[in-house]
């Protein structure tokens, strides 16, 4: 996790006393339409309530609060249209949702919480007023500030947050980062502590959102979810495509989004009509400038609709936490600020509660791999160049398992033609849309079965390259190989020697059985999203095997059990072979005794 930033800079006055939380019912802010706001003076609130603010952030840097948060309650997250009324007061564990989104933000020490407020806005005011004040001592430091549109208020989302302008614009430092989350949403305190920590000015960069990448084990999506398209091994941090109506995409906006005031100013110039924040966005990652960052695992909810509701509350009463507040009331909260906790805890039952919570894929450990991504465009490579390159007569590269088109993209300049494979339509038709322009006629992307290899190569590409004369190198790389099914697993491997041939190479790129007792300690210990909690009765060090409860099996492959393979197993002849940090990198072809044999 990134470390806290300083506190925005609000030049409070000196002589500004510093006193406990209360909740500012002078400094509300009333504003009815989104025309309205426009006529409005951006310093146009009390005085008295700005010192108010100023003097709570110096409180919170003496309490070692950091961040500034907007929690939009008076629409929904993702919009289906402008009538739709937010339910921020949905009860869930005996709390209202509004209620969960701050003690979230509080748990995460947020210094200052802007609260807007629309339809129930009063009650959303006394209700978070009591939630306080049953805990006063949990929720000292913290600073709140209403801005309320009136309760026949229906501007949407964007035109709510063009309302927040004024008093940003007055509170937060132009170079300061503010995190929007809904009143729909409840997030992990340590997401919410890693978007205050957020430094998008550093960069040059406009917006970061919160993208989640496992999409099984969803429960009540709005039709209005908002999809990102990534390219982990090229641009680990940034979002190369984001909006509702994606094609292809490889995570969704998980409702956690943090902006720079600029950006939001954009938003609030352009909020007139239909316009949502996604398009905003969606500029945003065409110029680059749109980050990332990863739920890692972390747990987080979207209450948007009957099914999800219905599902958030049975997993709030079976795996949240009980917690009394001081007037004996029972409620069940999604975790307990650490000077609450009763027991040392790392995340225990509700790390497995799994309402819209996902596992991140294998690049989450990025660094663990980077170099083994790069020694493998370089193994190949010298291959493709052995045979001809990118010349008339160069090799045809296949790759079985492409996955997102990572490992072929550098080999597209190295190679006749490149083709890539998998029976994952959504990775296909994500890898044609990001072909390179210059390279658009020399390369294909197939959905199939590779256990049919060659005939569907034969079917589905032009004559020329898969003619006989052709050099081929068939290719499985990111230890794909070994998550297949043995029986599967046996006929690819036949399928890529057949490919090679005795003028070609097969490649499969195993993770190093030598480097297995890192790999535990660095990646898979620290990555439990991608594998479950374990413990050592689950690591097989002999046969470089782990094997955890929650059913995930991998196994790393020692040089000398890769050489093996090739020559017993596929009855290939190994012509290269490198041990290389985490990998096992293999090449080998039909031997001519083989070839003489099938003829």
């Amino acid at each position: 996790m990134a470390m806290p930033r300083a506190a925005p800079a609000l030049s409070p006055k000196a002589d500004v006393p510093i006193e406990p939380w209360r909740l500012p019912q002078s400094d509300t802010w009333h504003v009815r339409t989104l025309a309205s706001l426009r006529n409005e003076s951006k310093h146009d609130f009390d005085k008295d309530g700005a010192d108010s603010v100023a003097a709570s952030v110096l409180l919170a840097e003496q309490t070692g609060r950091k961040g500034v948060g907007v929690l939009v309650a008076s629409a929904p997250s993702h919009e289906l249209d402008r009538a739709q009324k937010p339910r921020p007061l949905l009860e869930l564990g005996g709390v209202s949702m509004v209620s969960h989104a701050l003690w979230q933000l509080n748990s995460a020490h947020f210094a200052l919480v802007i609260v807007v407020v629309g339809f129930k806005g009063d009650e959303i005011q006394r209700q978070l007023a009591a939630h306080i004040q049953s805990d006063p001592s949990v929720f000292e430091g913290l600073r709140l500030k209403f801005v309320d549109l009136g309760k026949g208020w229906r501007g949407g989302r964007v035109a709510s947050l063009a309302a927040c302008m004024p008093i940003i614009d007055e509170l937060v430092a132009p170079d300061a980062s503010v995190v929007v989350i809904g009143a729909d949403h409840i997030f992990d305190a340590s997401l919410l502590q890693e978007a205050a920590a957020v430094d998008l000015s550093g960069d040059g960069d406009e917006a970061c959102v919160l993208v989640e990448f496992d999409l099984e084990g969803m429960h009540g999506l709005p039709t209005s979810t908002v999809f990102c398209a990534t390219r982990p091994l090229h641009g680990a941090d940034r979002v190369y495509n984001i909006g509702p109506d994606l094609e292809t995409y490889s995570g969704i906006e998980a409702g956690l989004i943090v902006f720079l005031p600029a950006t939001l100013q954009q938003l609030a110039d352009q909020g007139r009509g239909d316009v949502r924040v996604a398009n905003l966005l969606s500029e945003v990652a065409r110029r680059g400038t749109l980050r990332m960052l990863k739920t890692d695992g972390r747990t987080w909810f979207s209450v948007e609709t009957e099914e999800s509701a219905e599902f958030t509350s049975n997993g709030l009463r079976h795996c949240g936490q009980e917690y009394v507040l001081a007037d004996g009331k029972k409620v069940h909260l999604v975790g307990l600020p650490r000077k609450l906790e009763t027991s040392p805890s790392d995340g225990g039952e509700w790390a497995e509660f799994s309402v819209e919570k996902w596992r991140s894929a294998v690049y989450t450990a990025k660094s663990f791999f980077q170099d083994l991504f790069v020694d493998t465009t370089d193994f190949i490579g010298k291959l493709c160049d052995e045979l001809g390159g990118c010349s008339e007569g160069g090799p045809l590269v296949v790759e079985v398992g492409c996955g997102t088109g990572e490992a072929l993209l550098p080999l597209m300049d190295r190679a006749r033609y490149t083709c890539g494979v998998d029976f994952n339509p959504h990775f296909v038709e994500f890898c044609r849309q990001n072909v390179p322009q210059e390279h658009q006629e020399r390369v294909r992307h197939i959905i199939g079965d590779a256990q049919e290899l060659n005939t569907l190569l034969k079917n589905e590409l032009p004559p020329a390259w898969v003619d006989e004369n052709r050099s081929k190198i068939a290719i499985c790389v990111g230890n794909t190989i070994g998550i297949m099914p043995p029986e599967v697993r046996k006929n690819v491997y036949e399928q890529m020697k057949l490919l090679a041939g005795v003028h070609g190479y097969m490649v499969v790129v195993y993770w190093n059985g030598n480097r297995f007792g890192d790999a535990v300690q660095n990646f898979y210990h620290k990555n439990p999203q991608l594998c479950g909690k374990f413990t050592g009765e689950c690591i097989d060090l002999d046969t470089c095997t782990l094997t955890t409860p929650s059913g995930y099996c991998t196994h790393w492959t020692k040089p000398e059990e890769a050489r093996a393979i090739f020559e017993k197993e596929v009855g290939a002849e190994v012509t290269a072979l490198l041990e290389k940090g985490n990998g096992v990198l293999v090449a080998g072809r039909m031997s001519n005794i083989d070839m003489e044999a099938r003829v």
